[in-house]
């Protein structure tokens, strides 16, 4: 057949021998690419329609090269093992195409072979996504019993030959199974795995409150077995660890009896089988029968645990006004009854109770004739009516130190409610007598403090129950009046009194730190007020003292680490007068 003539409907293209598809384990070649053959030109057909067939053979010869291209697998020498697929088929493969397959146009040209493939899934392209995933080899040397085989899509062997069947077409060989490094485990890899061998899950969503009921379950659990472990150690401290194991094992309810001892009496046969109306009606018209009657039986009550308990009910409180009309009341009764008694005999009448104004109307008679004599009996007797009155008295009224022991208890039942503590600005405490109310009135209330001294100004700290503070409180704010002066000493001039200074020249404790030019002239600025109020755990003081201090130093070593910031504060308040 010449070059350019054109190919006949009826004419065959010759085949071409080829070589025969390399397995898995040859390496990866790439195919030989289809032969084009030159076809003879027809003498029918016009140039330009045979060069566009020429064109469009070229077109369908490119596409199944650059596919060919695409589908070839990359040989990678990092990964375990190189994997050469089937190759598509070729030109060659034209002799075995269905006659079917041919064209429907016109010309009656069949199909190129690689069209043939374009609506088929490729198993090739498949493989090459699975080998993507496997891991790289290593470059040194390694016991290749453990690696995993590469696998074959074209294998014909069933899986059911072992585990290692579903990964490799390829047997393995025995002088590598015999071997002592041999693994199996490490080459199973089941269908729809990956990575180590764990199937894939689909994403699962929780319930609501799932892991909060699991929790609350292993809780439960760990209570009861806390729970079991301090009742075997209990019992095993007492002794009875052996008895309680066996008494929990035989612990069981007894089975309900067969007759109820309270039908017993109504069964003739002691069954329930053998019950009948019959019976019960002759013992209830028998007179020598007791199971029925017309008496009805009460059972004993037992009282209920609640009724054991008795609370004492509390009293009422009464107030002023109500106290004394119930002392009234109660005086009433008392002498209500008296008299009473009186009048049924059961108690001698009491003598009249004669006085110098009635004396001569109730004793009529024997005050006309002897007036002096009962007139000295009538003041005996108003004496003596006195006497057991003051006598009385005296007996109810409390010693002094039982009125001191009550006044110290009433104090210390105070303290216990919690102790309180307040703190005072002075700006001048000269005057003897405010020195003298403030340090009083403090002791007599129970409670404990300082007064620090400072020519700046003083500061009053007390402490105690909440009783004390609040009259102590009402004095210090209104009370006292702090501008009221002093009336002026007596003292020569040039000459200090000695008893404002103690041994050591140092001004004694409640004397003021003023220099004689730098003391008030007057009053009348005067102040008084509260700084802070709170609460203490304890106290801090065991008594109520005055201290001088005319430098702050010793301010905040007289009060403590505890309230020397109440200084600050009072600085501050200062700062904000100026």
């Amino acid at each position: 057949m010449r070059a350019g003539q054109p190919l006949s409907s009826s004419a065959a293209i010759p085949s071409r021998p080829h070589a025969p598809l390399p397995t898995s384990n040859s390496a990866a070649v790439p195919p030989n690419p289809p032969v084009a053959i030159p076809l003879g030109a027809q003498p029918n057909l016009d140039p330009d329609l045979a060069k566009k067939i020429a064109d469009a053979k070229k077109l369908v010869e490119s596409m199944a090269a650059k596919k060919r291209a695409a589908q070839a697998p990359m040989v990678n020498p990092y990964l375990s093992g190189g994997t050469i697929t089937q190759l598509p088929r070729t030109l060659a493969a034209a002799n075995n195409v269905d006659a079917s397959s041919g064209g429907r146009g016109g010309l009656a040209v069949a199909a190129h072979p690689l069209l043939m493939d374009l609506g088929k899934a490729s198993t090739t392209t498949e493989t090459n996504r699975k080998d993507r995933y496997k891991p790289m080899a290593p470059k040194f040397s390694s016991v290749k019993a453990n690696a995993s085989l590469p696998s074959s899509s074209s294998s014909s062997r069933p899986s059911n030959t072992g585990p290692l069947a579903s990964t490799s077409s390829t047997s393995i060989p025995d002088s590598i199974v015999n071997t002592r490094f041999f693994d199996p485990s490490l080459a199973y890899r089941p269908a729809g795995t990956m990575g180590r061998g764990h199937a894939r899950e689909t994403l699962k969503f929780n319930q609501k409150g799932k892991y909060v009921k699991m929790g609350e379950a292993q809780r439960a659990e760990a209570r009861m077995e806390d729970l079991k472990r301090r009742i075997l150690e209990s019992a095993k401290a007492a002794g009875i660890e052996g008895e309680m194991e066996d008494k929990a094992k035989l612990v069981k309810r007894p089975p309900p009896p067969d007759i109820e001892w309270w039908d017993a009496p109504f069964l003739p046969s002691k069954t329930y089988e053998s019950f009948s109306p019959q019976f019960l009606s002759d013992a209830s018209t028998s007179p020598s029968s007791t199971l029925i009657t017309h008496y009805v039986q009460h059972p004993i009550q037992i009282p209920a645990p609640q009724d054991k308990i008795k609370v004492e009910a509390k009293p009422l409180f009464l107030t002023k006004k109500e106290m004394k009309k119930m002392r009234k009341q109660r005086r009433m009764a008392e002498l209500k009854d008296r008299q009473d008694r009186i009048k049924m005999g059961l108690l001698p009448p009491d003598p009249p109770k004669v006085k110098l104004s009635n004396m001569m109307r109730v004793l009529t008679q024997k005050a006309v004739l002897d007036p002096t004599k009962i007139e000295n009996k009538v003041r005996r007797e108003m004496v003596a009516r006195e006497r057991t009155h003051l006598k009385a008295n005296a007996e109810r009224k409390l010693s002094p130190e039982e009125r001191r022991a009550k006044i110290e208890a009433q104090a210390l039942a105070d303290e216990q409610k919690g102790i309180g503590a307040i703190c005072f600005k002075i700006r001048y405490l000269t005057h003897p007598s405010h020195r003298f109310k403030v340090k009083k009135n403090a002791v007599d209330d129970h409670l404990t403090g300082v007064v620090v001294h400072n020519p700046k100004f003083c500061l009053v700290v007390v402490e105690g129950g909440h009783k004390g503070l609040k009259h102590y409180k009402q004095l210090m704010l209104n009370r006292i009046d702090w501008t009221e002066d002093a009336r002026p000493r007596e003292v020569p001039e040039g000459i200090d009194d000695p008893k404002d200074f103690n041994s050591s020249g140092l001004p004694k404790a409640g004397t003021t730190t003023f220099a004689p030019e730098d003391a008030p002239t007057s009053l009348a600025d005067n102040y008084c007020t509260l700084i802070w109020e709170g609460q203490h755990r304890e106290r801090l003081f065991r008594d109520m003292r005055h201290a001088n201090c005319p430098a702050e130093n010793n301010v905040k070593d007289v009060l403590g680490k505890k309230l020397e910031g109440l200084w600050d504060v009072a600085k501050i308040e200062v700062k904000e007068e100026e």
